[in-house]
């Protein structure tokens, strides 16, 4: 009797056991291929990030490039940022020297004409891109209208009448966050995503800042960096 009620009970265990493997087999299949879906995620929009960045990048650009052709003059300089400003721009500026002149829009923006060189914020930095001939982003840092920048300096440089080069100064433009990537965060939160954007904070450290995240924690996170200039 023992016997008879032993033998089922033992296929009844290896049933489970079985069950059970083949359970434990297609869950870890299943994490395995959501974990490689969501490295191709953050590959493919870690990568539209750094290229929403860039279309900010080449406003300074393209205000360098009227610089330069024009010794060092802008002619109409609201007409031209008016042309080129987006809604995830916050303002485009004119630093000659270091100094901030020129802020399109004005309104608002007065208290951003500073001397960048000798800003104990900005200073440090501002000189490192002036001496390293490198575009340099810093922040994230709370605007006055309410959210947060970055911003973005391009150091321009001239020739003088013997052919040598000098420091013109700076172009510049305001990143909005999280407007510059908003088409990107609204995609990761559509897959269901929990996400944190860094950046370091300064060109010769290895330390990140927080540049936006979404509310709740991350578990088994992917990642993905890239490198703008000197910042990763």
């Amino acid at each position: 009797m023992k016997k008879k009620t032993l033998v089922p009970l033992i296929g009844f265990l290896l049933g489970i056991c079985l069950v059970s493997l083949i359970v434990y087999k297609t869950d870890t299949h299943e994490k395995e291929q959501r974990h490689i879906t969501a490295q191709l995620n953050v590959v493919t929009y870690g990568e539209r990030i750094k290229n929403e960045i860039t279309a900010g990048i080449e406003i300074t650009d393209a205000l360098k490039q009227i610089l330069i052709s024009e010794d060092g003059d802008i002619y109409h300089f609201e007409t031209i940022a008016g042309n080129l400003i987006s809604d995830s721009i916050e303002s485009i500026q004119l630093a000659p020297n270091g100094v901030v002149t020129d802020i399109y829009p004005a309104a608002g923006n007065e208290a951003g004409k500073i001397d960048l060189i000798h800003d104990k914020d900005r200073g440090k930095i501002s000189c490192y891109a002036r001496d390293n001939h490198t575009i340099i982003t810093q922040g994230p840092f709370k605007l006055k209208q309410g959210g947060y920048g970055i911003a973005v300096r391009n150091p321009v440089y001239l020739k003088d009448k013997n052919d040598q080069e000098y420091f013109w100064g700076f172009t510049i433009v305001i990143l909005r966050i999280p407007d510059i990537f908003s088409d990107s965060i609204h995609a990761l939160s559509d897959f269901g995503y929990e996400y944190r954007i860094l950046k370091t904070v300064t060109p010769w450290s290895d330390t990140y800042k927080v540049v936006y995240q979404s509310d709740d924690q991350i578990n088994h996170p992917v990642s993905y960096t890239f490198t703008i200039d000197n910042m990763k």
